[in-house]
């Protein structure tokens, strides 16, 4: 039937519409479906297949346990990844894998050593694997694409013990690291140990006598000079006490002697004769023993003493039976009212006198003595004194270098032990028993390329071709704005008949 024009954009409001167009621009295409296809074929076998080949790199964890020896590397698997990237990537290193397998040589003739570069790291693939975490490193894959299988895998496999190879060197460059700097933390501390050790031992020998721990010793030695300052006055004390007594006794002989010689003296007036020296060898009468002992007791206790207080008794009555004893019969009537004529004096009273004199000057010596050792008593209880009064200085003073001493000596045994764990740490990196890279799986050659997928891109195409042709129809049964069937019209037009679709023959 004819066609009738409506309003534009009625085509694309019925899906009916829709249908009718492509239907009748089926042929237009399905020729620009072919073409496409066409094309994409042409397009997908001239492409050039790119090969990819991985390797599969385990992170194995430490083979001695933590708690025996601690690893002194502790950077998170990630970011040593990270850290191999910058170095296996480097600018020589894959120059140097790219002269050696022939790579890029187009891009290395036209384009700059840097666009080269960059054209491999794009090449260069790292995944982890499923699994990898903190606890957990599990592993990763290198991987390569080339044009060539053979040296995609050759050099993915290449970069693989790089990445093996590199991180053996950083652990045990790291680990050799923290070695030589304990080892200098440890010179330095021992150097500045010693001078604390120095410092304490000067400390105490200068001040020895006055330290803190040297208190009770000091109190101990005040009570002892004490003790003897004590015994010192008491023998002073008896010292004088013996001196006075011999000074008493001495005094008593000499005064003896000179009334000896009186008395020999008047006997000699009273009879006309010379007085005569005595005998020598004469013993003395008993007076004079009681006399003597008298005046020994006298020198030595009170007069209150029961047996001074005996003797005196004694020369009472000895001089009352002298007096009372008749005179001799060769002297004169008139000599009648002399005293009684008294016994010589022998040699040994003369001895006494120099006996006494002697232990007198002796006990001057000894209370000379007893008086410097008392000096030296008091001297050394102020020196001990003084050291007493100066302890608490002492102490202030000993502790801070006391504190500085021992955080110095904290400090140079932590470092010592941080050192040897260290120096274990490297022979264990040197003998590859801590966490390092293993190469699980080699990369093989390839057996198909991993781009293009042919299939993929010639549906891609095809689909792509199909769209195209359905939307080129649309677009022509648009712009010719008719109306392709009577759903198109108004709800309320009235249809007054069909028109069959005529066919003219030719004659």
């Amino acid at each position: 039937m004819n066609m009738v024009h409506t309003p534009g954009g009625a085509l694309l409001r019925a899906p009916l519409s829709i249908t009718r167009a492509l239907w009748r621009r089926s042929a237009l295409i399905a020729a620009v479906l072919l073409a496409g296809t066409a094309a994409t074929v042409a397009v997908v076998s001239r492409l050039r297949p790119l090969y990819r080949a991985d390797a599969l790199v385990l992170v194995e964890t430490q083979k001695i346990p933590e708690t025996f020896v601690a690893a002194t590397v502790q950077i998170m698997p990630e970011a040593r990844l990270d850290r191999l990237k910058q170095q296996v990537l480097s600018r020589d290193r894959l120059w140097a894998l790219i002269e050696e397998f022939g790579l890029y040589p187009e891009a290395r003739a036209r384009q700059t050593r840097e666009e080269v570069l960059e054209f491999m790291r794009k090449d260069i693939g790292i995944a982890l694997e499923r699994g990898w975490s903190t606890s957990r490193p599990g592993a990763f894959r290198v991987s390569y694409q080339t044009y060539e299988p053979a040296i995609a895998a050759e050099a993915a496999n290449r970069i693989a013990l790089f990445f093996v190879a590199e991180n053996l060197r950083q652990r045990e460059a790291e680990a050799k690291g923290t070695s030589e700097f304990l080892e200098r933390q440890l010179a330095e501390s021992k150097r500045n140990l010693e001078e604390q050790e120095t410092r304490l031992s000067r400390y105490k020998a200068l001040f020895n006598g006055e330290l803190p721990q040297q208190e009770g010793t000091l109190l101990a030695m005040l009570g002892q000079s004490r003790v003897e300052l004590q015994g010192a006055q008491d023998a002073l004390a008896r010292a004088q006490q013996n001196r006075l007594a011999l000074e008493s006794s001495l005094k008593l002989a000499e005064a003896a002697a000179r009334e000896r010689r009186e008395w020999i003296r008047l006997r000699a007036l009273m009879t006309g004769r010379p007085p005569e020296s005595p005998q020598a060898g004469a013993p003395p009468s008993p007076l004079e023993q009681a006399r003597a002992r008298l005046a020994e007791l006298q020198s030595r206790y009170h007069d209150t003493h029961p047996d001074v207080q005996r003797w005196q008794r004694e020369v009472a009555l000895l001089e009352q039976a002298e007096r009372a004893a008749p005179p001799p019969p060769s002297a004169p009537q008139t000599a009648s009212a002399e005293p009684p004529p008294a016994p010589e004096t022998p040699d040994a009273e003369g001895e006494r006198i120099r006996e006494l004199r002697a232990q007198l000057a002796l006990a001057r010596q000894e209370i000379e003595a007893i008086e410097a050792r008392r000096k030296r008593i008091l001297e050394e209880i102020a020196e001990v004194q003084l050291r007493l009064k100066n302890v608490p200085i002492r102490e202030q003073q000993l502790a801070a270098i006391t504190r500085d001493y021992e955080t110095s000596r904290v400090n140079y045994a932590s470092l010592l032990n941080k050192k040897l764990a260290a120096d274990v740490a490297q022979n264990m990196e040197r003998e590859e028993k801590a966490e390092k890279f293993v190469l699980l799986d080699r990369a093989r050659t390839p057996e198909k390329p991993a781009w293009p997928r042919k299939r993929l891109f010639l549906a891609a195409g095809s689909a792509a071709s199909l769209l195209i042709a359905a939307g080129l129809a649309l677009l022509l049964e648009w712009k010719r704005n008719a109306v392709l069937g009577e759903w198109e019209l108004p709800a309320d037009t009235a249809i007054l008949g069909r028109i069959p679709k005529l066919r003219v023959r030719q004659a």
